[in-house]
C-alpha cells in the first residue's frame, strides 16, 4: 500500500490523541493478481498508474485504478480514498479505453466489476462487485461498492479520523 497526497496531524476527538501522517488517500500500486504473477508473465503484461493488462495463465485480465471515497465525519480531512484496482470484463475495459481521452467520459454509463484488491478489512474485500463511475478526465473513476459490507457501510456513512489513523496503521503493518 501506497499512502498518497499530503499528510497531516489531527487531534482525535474519539481517543483525545494527536494522529500523526493521516493519508488522506491509500491504495496499493497494483492489483493482487500482478503480485501473484510470475515476473515473466509481468513482462508480458502492462501496468501503467491508470491501467492494467495481465497476462495469467494464458488468459487476458483487465483492471482499471479507481477511488472508493469515504467521507470523514469529524475531519479535515472532508474525504478519505482508498485508490485501488477493479477487475473489468474485456468489453468493458474496451469500451472505458475508447473514451478514455473525451472530454466527455464521465457520460458512459456505470459499468460493473470487482475489486481487485485486498483491504484491511475482517471481511475480505477482494471480488467484491463495484460500480465504476467514470469521470472527467484527469480524475479516477468513482467506484461504489454494491454488496453489504463494512467497506460500503463507511462508504455511505462515513469514517472517523480515528478510523482512518487505524486504517493506516494496519497498512503500515501489511
Amino acid at each position: 500500500m501506497i499512502p498518497a497526497g499530503k499528510r497531516s496531524s489531527v487531534l482525535c476527538s474519539e481517543c483525545h490523541q494527536i494522529h500523526r501522517r493521516i493519508a488522506p488517500v491509500l491504495g496499493p500500486s497494483a492489483p493482487d493478481a500482478w503480485l501473484a504473477v510470475t515476473r515473466g508473465e509481468q513482462l508480458e503484461s502492462e501496468l501503467t498508474p491508470d491501467v492494467c493488462i495481465l497476462t495469467d495463465d494464458g488468459r487476458t485480465r483487465h483492471f482499471l485504478r479507481g477511488h472508493l471515497s469515504l467521507p470523514v465525519v469529524d475531519g479535515p480531512p472532508p474525504v478519505f480514498v482508498w485508490s485501488v484496482w477493479v477487475e473489468l470484463d474485456q468489453g468493458s475495459m474496451e469500451q472505458v479505453a475508447r473514451w478514455w481521452s473525451n472530454p466527455n467520459r464521465a457520460a458512459i454509463p456505470p459499468i460493473e466489476g470487482r475489486l481487485a484488491n485486498e483491504l484491511p478489512y475482517e471481511k475480505a474485500t477482494g471480488g467484491l462487485p463495484v460500480t465504476v463511475h467514470t469521470r472527467d478526465p484527469g480524475l479516477a473513476p468513482l467506484l461504489i461498492v454494491g454488496e453489504d459490507h463494512p467497506l460500503a457501510a463507511e462508504q455511505a456513512d462515513g469514517v472517523s479520523v480515528h478510523r482512518i489513523a487505524e486504517l493506516g496503521s494496519l497498512v503500515r503493518r501489511a
